[in-house]
């Protein structure tokens, strides 16, 4: 089915195929085409595994948070035994949604015939069905596959998919400095983007805009030489670098405790990386953070921003104000820089008179990325 619906497209994918030096972007089409956009909810964000949320999110038990992944509705939740659990946000009659938002409860409701489940997805009550010969003792809503890393809990639509330990192993090692499990979960910032995920996701990994787009923010806080700059490309579309930076914030200034296992090194100290296919994963002296971007339409996106930092500095009185201060930096680097472009970049994408152009040294994290997506979505 994939390769007909593509069989137009197969020269101007061979042409991002090519080693980098000769490679260009990707054709138009894989950002504007509902077509291909079925594709990937099927063989990417159905398939494999997603962040749903920081363990800090659902901290409590009787805690629940309602999320959706490529349209499909879910819940994530702790029982009273401290486990966490994730099932679909289906009522078993009908398929309601059986809560909304977040908060804590002792049960979830159906607001249409009063279905009631415990906190862990199992049936407790089905009202006024006493003639209906279909037994539902012992069901509960449809579970999805869980695994929990370093603080954060990923899902699975799949039942089949390889395990989670599979999928992460050929990170572990490269991501020494990514220890969310030691750290502490600020919030989640979540921004509406006008354009298809993929070019949010290749915005975030492409180094060659940032001193000319990020000028008023903080394109000149990085330190290391751009033309020698390295990536080590990792398996399945995976890939990581160190640079030299100065903090985030307003001037690079540092705001927050230094994260306790960077205290040996330089404070221009500044990692990133990326795990296939939506995650972009940043280190900063004081500070790390988790980037995630979901697809609400072909053309239209979400850009989740969680902020950790070293335990110590909720200590601070002042912490809140200066979170503040950092998110507004951030995402208003976001939202007044990147997001005008990629919005221009997603005009472009729909346009019969768009070629694709070349890719540049410092696209060679998005080279990798693209040449993945297109194992994938081709296969």
């Amino acid at each position: 089915m994939s390769m007909n619906l593509l069989d137009h497209l197969q020269p101007a994918i061979a042409d991002t195929r090519l080693p980098r030096e000769r490679a260009r972007q990707m054709p138009g089409e894989f950002y504007t085409s509902e077509a291909i956009a079925a594709l990937e909810r099927e063989r990417i964000f159905l398939a494999g595994w997603q962040l749903a949320a920081h363990v800090d999110e659902v901290a409590k038990p009787g805690d629940y948070r309602c999320l959706q992944i490529a349209g499909q509705p879910f819940i994530v939740s702790r029982d009273a035994q401290g486990a966490v659990h994730a099932f679909m946000n289906m009522c078993l009659h009908r398929g309601v949604p059986v809560a909304q938002g977040s908060g804590n409860a002792t049960e979830f409701s159906c607001p249409y015939h009063a279905w009631l489940y415990e906190i862990d997805g199992r049936v407790s009550a089905t009202p006024w069905m006493g003639r209906c010969e279909i037994d539902m003792k012992g069901e509960r809503l449809r579970p999805l596959r869980t695994a929990l890393w370093r603080g954060w809990i990923f899902v699975s639509f799949d039942a089949a998919v390889a395990p989670f330990e599979a999928f992460i192993a050929p990170y572990e090692e490269e991501l020494w400095w990514f220890r969310t499990d030691q750290s502490r979960l600020a919030r989640r910032e979540v921004l509406s983007v006008g354009c298809n995920w993929k070019l949010l996701v290749e915005n975030l990994i492409d180094i060659y805009h940032v001193p000319v787009l990020h000028g008023p923010s903080f394109g000149g806080f990085l330190k290391s030489d751009r033309n020698a700059l390295e990536f080590k490309l990792l398996e399945r579309g995976g890939w990581s670098y160190s640079q030299k930076s100065r903090p985030h914030s307003t001037g690079g200034r540092q705001m927050f405790p230094t994260l306790p296992w960077l205290e040996d090194r330089a404070s221009d100290t500044s990692m990133k990386a990326g795990l296939y296919p939506n995650l972009n994963l940043s280190l900063r002296y004081d500070s790390l953070r988790m980037w995630q971007i979901l697809p609400t339409s072909v053309g239209t996106s979400e850009l989740h921003m969680y902020s950790l930092f070293a335990p110590s500095a909720f200590d601070d009185p002042a912490f809140e104000s200066k979170y503040d201060e950092y998110q507004r930096f951030i995402l208003g680097a976001i939202a007044n820089e990147d997001g005008p472009m990629v919005v221009k970049l997603q005009t472009a994408m729909a346009s019969p008179f768009y070629v694709p152009g070349p890719m540049a040294h410092l696209e060679g994290a998005v080279h990798h990325l693209m040449n993945h997506y297109l194992d994938v979505v081709t296969a």
